[in-house]
């Protein structure tokens, strides 16, 4: 082969080769399958921006609902929490009047101091007609009553740690009430009753704690889990051991003892109220230890004592009259002077003396004319809402 001939073959092989480059460019250029290309890389971008600056807008509107949404959450929180406003000539609020405290033991025949199931519930069918709601001893003492305007505050209490007060069954791998103790009807009728809360005080002994089901931490802790107060009815229902006859270290063991099995079953509970056995009280220059005491190096603190039956009237802890060591109860019977039954048949008669609602708990409101019957110490943050009625 002639150099010539080497040449032109070797200039076809060239030409060959970038034939088949160029093809092969131009190929990848107008692949549809990748990225989309096809589409001119200007008008990408311009869509691209475009989708960009629409997504920013949907966000704008999307944080312009959030945030009216947030507020529009926001008001409807503070309309909830506005008081409503009430006819104080209508209603008549008296935040200082009666809080009637209710004695009873057990669910038995044997009254005054047991009443039947279909007893207590009767008596809890006339509360709940005649506009009375249960609160707990806690919010009683700390005057945090929230109830409806025009309504009257009661508190229920049941001594001796009974088991016909309270005892639990186990059901279903649960512990329960037992079907026809006190707490179990309570409950029962709440479910049926809106408005009508499940609250009471029990006050244990040193001994025989609810027996039933479960340990006596399992029984403390199911009430003080369920919202209900547990306190302090001594160690001994003795009346050999009655605090009037007892000296200063004994009445501190009887009361120190009770104090910490509540104490050591639910150890964060606060334990500060207490029903003398027998309404029986230490005498004068001892009563102190009541309130304030020491057991076993540990010490305890209670705010109010209850008395047993007959013993009105019941001032509110807000009143200058009432004795945190004096706390009036009525038997949960009917028919004997200064019973149950009896007060609920002289409120009616005397509505003006029993504690009515204003439906806000953050207000205190009385008529003018009792201002000075006020213990403004213990208002805290209440604001105190003084009214007169038209004549």
């Amino acid at each position: 082969m002639t150099k010539q001939s080497r040449i032109f073959k070797l200039s076809q092989l060239v030409m060959l080769v970038m034939i088949v480059v160029l093809m092969s460019v131009s190929c990848k250029m107008i692949d549809p399958d990748e990225n989309n290309t096809g589409i001119d890389n200007d008008n990408e971008k311009e869509n691209n921006i475009d989708k960009q600056k629409d997504e920013i807008d949907d966000n704008d509107k999307n944080e312009e609902i959030k945030d009216d949404s947030e507020n529009t959450d926001t008001k409807d929180e503070e309309e909830a929490k506005k008081p409503v406003e009430i006819d104080y000539q209508a209603v008549k609020p008296n935040e200082l009047g009666h809080i009637m405290v209710i004695m009873y033991h057990g669910i038995i025949d044997l009254p005054p101091y047991h009443v039947t199931e279909e007893q207590l519930l009767e008596q809890l069918q006339y509360m709940y007609d005649h506009k009375y709601r249960p609160i707990s001893v806690r919010d009683y003492i700390d005057n945090n009553i929230n109830i409806e305007a025009g309504y009257t505050p009661i508190v229920f209490t049941f001594d001796d740690g009974l088991s016909s007060t309270f005892s639990l069954i186990e059901e279903n791998g649960k512990l329960v009430p037992k079907p026809g103790t006190a707490i179990e009807i309570i409950e029962r009728f709440s479910k049926t009753h809106p408005g009508f809360d499940s609250k009471a005080g029990l006050y244990i002994n040193g001994q025989k704690i609810f027996e039933g089901a479960g340990t006596v931490e399992e029984r403390i802790k199911w009430l003080v889990d369920h919202g209900y107060d547990v306190g302090n009815h001594t160690a001994s229902h003795d009346k050999t051991q009655m605090l009037s006859k007892l000296d200063s270290r004994q009445i501190m063991k009887n009361i120190g003892i009770v104090d910490q099995i509540i104490k050591n079953a639910v150890p964060d509970y606060t334990v500060d109220s207490l029903a003398y056995t027998f309404g029986n009280r230490p005498v004068k220059a001892l009563r102190n230890l009541v309130l304030d005491g020491e057991y076993n190096n540990i010490k305890y603190n209670y705010s109010v004592a209850f008395k047993e039956g007959a013993s009105a009237p019941y001032y509110p802890p807000l009143h200058t009259k009432f004795d945190p060591l004096n706390v009036a109860r009525a038997r949960g019977s009917k028919g004997e002077v200064q019973d149950m039954g009896w007060f609920f048949d002289y409120y009616e008669q005397h509505p003006e003396k029993k504690y009515i609602s204003d439906g806000n708990p953050d207000r205190v409101s009385i008529l003018e004319k009792d201002e000075d019957s006020v213990n403004k110490d213990k208002l805290g943050e209440k604001e105190l809402y003084l009214y007169k009625l038209n004549q």
